[in-house]
């Protein structure tokens, strides 16, 4: 009984600590004055971590972190090439302000059209 109890209390906290993760295509993007890369993604689900700002765009990327020019890549070629990303964590937000991807933890994932 022991054992099924430590089994069942593993299984409900390691879906406790399970972050949410979504993918979806790029629907637009823009640069701002400050260099922040701004995105806005094809599905609406994001709309519930990341509060939606001018024309809905609610994700960025700031100027300022180290890998910027390759999330700039990754993010200018799924727009281009119609390819989703991948956003692992996007729950650690709660749709009260826009969403930092770089705090996620995760960064993004280029993904191959299916």
């Amino acid at each position: 009984m022991k054992l099924k109890f430590a089994i069942f209390s593993l299984i409900i906290s390691a879906n406790a600590f399970a972050g949410v993760d979504l993918s979806s295509n790029v629907e637009r993007i823009k640069i701002n004055g400050d260099g922040k890369l701004w995105l806005k993604m094809t599905s609406s689900t994001f709309d519930q971590y990341c509060k939606k700002g001018w024309y809905g765009f609610n994700l960025y990327i700031p100027v300022s972190d180290p890998s910027y020019p390759y999330y700039y890549g990754l993010v200018t070629t799924a727009l281009t090439k119609n390819l989703s990303l991948y956003i692992a964590n996007i729950s650690k937000f709660n749709g009260t302000t826009p969403c930092d991807l770089t705090k996620t933890g995760y960064g993004i994932v280029l993904k191959k059209a299916s």
